[in-house]
């Protein structure tokens, strides 16, 4: 019989002993509720290696020559070699580096052995004693030799002259690619900038260079704020990310966190750049330099054509201020303090950001300022109406709680909800426009079996749990609160798998191909709720398996195809469709329910919004084992098809820098007879397969 789900016109699943899957799909109306484009939305955190050496272009890390703890006795990501002391009074920082010759130092010689330089011929320079700030860096020479040097310079007397230096590192150690003299003049603060070309014959993509600052005569110089950028940046961007994202029509970005937002204070990334305070990264450690901030997070979602979403500190942040970031992106030009000071920065229109979240996963005790229920909604209320107040045209997304998945665990998601959905009607008669879940799956952990093939089995059936289980339990109790036409729709501003400990690849992960079988299953899932669901932000950006960037190379992992090919097919008028074929029972795992009567083969179709497309995504999500797939077709006369697949040998298969096109979708072939109404397909284990109909 017929599996129950909350909406059994639009999706059935009947569990048969047949070997092949058949799936009746009934494109006639009544159609089911649109579907949100933002549901293939993304999540862009700011935890070190997402925006360092990440989405940034440039190749520096600290340009600032910070410390991240008081115990640092050098600057992270640098080395000093020789006469280079690390020393206070940066350009608007506290720190910076003294670079000197042992002749003309004013200070002691450290006795820090150095490496001998080369000239330009390649051969050994005796420099004992120059003093050297170093950084190993990975630039991008096969696709851009020439570069941007900047940096803020000053000397200790009249003049002082240091050297830029590009060398080799292990298999070309002792080579020089580049060399550029730099004459610093006098004690007053300033910018240098030159381009200069790498001259490497051969170069090979993620190869390792040593940056080279090198003190050569004259007077002490002290330099600071360090940048090496790539000329074919775009507005600071890296061009290949940049390219990446616009290829992957993501409708909408999360930002800037996560649990960063709740420590982040968004005045120090707005400015000029040489301005801004670097930092401690207040949740994941590191040096956050604040290079990537307000105005460049909104110029990116402009050159992409995403709608921003902005995630306010609702931790250690007030009210105040969240209201103030709304008037510095939203204010018109002469409105407020704040609208003015974005004008000063370049930007006197308003951004028009209508999306913001208030606040990051505030019941957990890893989050800076977490709370409990009635906390979390008391300080919802607070902001929500300093926020309304600097601009009432936004919409607001209120923290709820879905990261807990025993029974015990759903009783208090809820109770959390429902406090905050019961306080924003109490004070202001004012629910929240959007409701956050994090049905985040940590793995190992939450399944709870050593076993490679039962962690996969369990987290293959956890979008299964949230369809039947999750999902419709909040849809009650909204309804339950704000009546049978409630005004709040779920949010789910971050979801995949999660994993940690040395070991994550050896289970199921984001960034090999099982990341993109469970990425299929957890949309279908969503889309099924398209009455609750109208924003998704996958976890992540540039973190948590989507675009990545090894040693400079930049390149996507299997579930980034996943999320394209969703996005691209523009599903939003969902279809009847019903199942009848083999299953499974899941036995419960870990903090993981049993899920029973789960199909091997998982279906989804819509339409386009013109009707004239229709878009069946399949997924067998088994482990082992081919299925036989037989379509039966009503309500659509199509006079053209086409298929992709994403597949893979294993799913535990993945792309690397060195291999950054093992696996990616390809054609699918199909049968001739497609377009009788009935047809039979091949779908090979642990696949995605797309067919598009075209009318």
């Amino acid at each position: 019989m017929p599996v129950p789900h909350h909406r059994p016109s639009l999706y059935l699943y009947t569990r048969t002993t047949d070997a092949t899957t058949t799936i009746t799909v009934n494109a006639t109306e009544p159609y089911g509720t649109p579907i949100s484009p933002d549901i293939f939305g993304n999540f862009l955190e700011d935890l070190g290696h997402a925006i360092e050496r990440g989405i940034l272009a440039d190749a520096i890390l600290n340009p600032s020559l910070e410390p991240e703890s008081p115990s640092n006795t050098a600057p992270p990501f640098w080395t000093l070699q020789g006469d280079a002391t690390w020393v206070e009074g940066g350009y608007y920082s506290p720190h910076a580096v003294q670079l000197a010759s042992a002749a003309n130092a004013l200070k002691a010689d450290t006795g820090v052995p150095t490496k001998s330089s080369q000239d330009s011929s390649g051969q050994g320079t005796s420099s004992l004693n120059e003093g050297r700030l170093e950084q190993i860096v990975f630039l991008p020479v096969t696709r851009d030799p020439r570069y941007r040097f900047e940096a803020l310079c000053r000397s200790l007397g009249a003049e002082g002259t240091i050297e830029l230096r590009i060398e080799g590192t292990e298999a070309r150690e002792g080579q020089v690619f580049a060399k550029h003299p730099i004459s610093v003049h006098g004690s007053t603060w300033q910018k240098i900038t030159f381009t200069f070309s790498v001259q490497e014959a051969t170069p090979q993509k993620g190869e390792a260079y040593r940056f080279v600052l090198a003190h050569t005569s004259g007077d002490p110089v002290i330099v600071d704020r360090i940048s090496l950028m790539p000329t074919d940046n775009i507005a600071g961007l890296d061009p290949e990310v940049v390219a990446r994202a616009r290829e992957w029509h993501i409708p909408i970005l999360r930002y800037p966190g996560g649990n960063f937002s709740s420590g982040y204070h968004w005045e120090d990334g707005i400015g000029h750049l040489d301005r801004r305070p670097s930092s401690r990264n207040p949740a994941w450690g590191g040096i956050q330099s604040n290079r990537f901030g307000t105005d460049e997070f909104l110029h990116f979602c402009h050159l992409l054509h995403i709608q921003p979403q902005i995630t306010v500190n609702a931790g250690d942040g007030t009210p105040e201020n969240a209201a103030a970031w709304v008037a510095y992106c939203n204010g018109a030009p002469d409105s407020s303090v704040y609208a003015r000071m974005r004008a000063e920065n370049g930007h006197p229109a308003p951004y028009g950001v209508k999306i913001w979240e208030v606040g990051n996963e505030l019941y957990g005790g890893w989050q800076i300022g977490h709370t409990d229920a009635q906390g979390n909604a008391q300080r919802f209320v607070r902001f929500r109406d300093a926020m309304l107040q600097a601009d009432p045209t936004i919409k607001l997304i209120a923290t709820g709680k879905g990261d807990e998945f025993t029974p015990e665990g759903l009783s208090r998601d809820a109770a959390w909800n429902e406090a905050l959905l019961r306080r924003s009607l109490e004070e202001g008669n004012r629910p929240p426009d959007y409701l956050s879940i994090h049905p985040l799956l940590p793995l190992p952990e939450a399944a709870g079996a050593p076993d490679y093939d039962d962690q996969y089995q369990s987290a293959m059936a956890f979008p299964t749990f949230l369809d039947r289980v999750m999902f419709p339990g909040l849809v009650h109790l909204i309804q339950q609160v704000e009546g049978p036409q409630p005004h709040t729709r779920l949010a789910v501003t971050e979801w995949g798998i999660i994993v940690g400990g040395p070991n994550w690849r050896s289970v199921p992960n984001h960034s090999t191909f099982s990341g993109a079988i469970f990425n299929a299953l957890m949309l279908n899932a969503m889309m099924r709720h398209s009455d609750l669901i109208s924003i998704a932000n996958m976890t992540g950006f540039m973190h948590g398996g989507c675009i990545e960037k090894v040693r400079g190379v930049v390149y996507v992992d299997p579930q980034y195809y996943t999320q394209q090919l969703y996005a691209a097919a523009k599903p939003y008028y969902p279809v009847a469709i019903h199942i009848e074929g083999p299953g499974q029972d899941v036995p419960a795992r870990g903090r993981l329910q049993a899920v029973t009567d789960v199909p091997d083969v998982d279906a989804f179709a819509a339409l386009t919004k013109d009707r004239n497309t229709l878009t069946l995504f399949l997924v067998n999500r088994l482990i082992e084992g081919e299925r036989q797939v037989r379509i039966e077709l009503s309500g659509f006369d199509a006079r053209s098809a086409s298929a992709t697949i994403l597949t893979a040998d294993s799913p535990m298969a993945d792309n690397d820098w060195t291999h950054p096109d093992r696996i990616k979708p390809q054609p699918y072939s199909l049968p001739k007879d497609l377009l009788t109404g009935t047809v039979s397909l091949h779908l090979p284990a642990h696949t995605l397969l797309v067919l598009t109909l075209h009318r």
